[in-house]
């Protein structure tokens, strides 16, 4: 079985829009729009509580630096990298 979009072998199976099995690499699995989308609405929802909990005494103060810029990447990165980690692995073929 290959990926429905290059000729690497597929690892993953989505339902397409009209019911069709959809079957992606790893590469396009991880971009593939449905697990995209809901990954940046997770990291969106969870990375803004988090921001607010853990840095937004920080930055209202002024001590907005790169240290504190990249923890507030890293605080809405890892809510986008579970949300599609486990969407992978529901559709992980095998």
């Amino acid at each position: 079985m290959t990926c429905g979009v290059c000729p690497r072998a597929a690892r993953f199976a989505f339902v397409g829009p009209s019911g069709e099995r959809d079957l992606r690499c790893t590469r396009h699995a991880i971009v593939y729009p449905r697990v995209r989308d809901r990954a940046i609405r997770v990291a969106l929802l969870v990375g803004v509580v988090l921001f607010a909990i853990n840095q937004l005494d920080v930055v209202l103060r002024g001590g907005l630096d790169a240290v504190v810029a990249a923890k507030v990447v890293l605080t809405f990165a890892v809510p986008y990298s579970v949300s599609t980690y486990s969407a992978l692995q529901v559709n992980r073929l095998g």
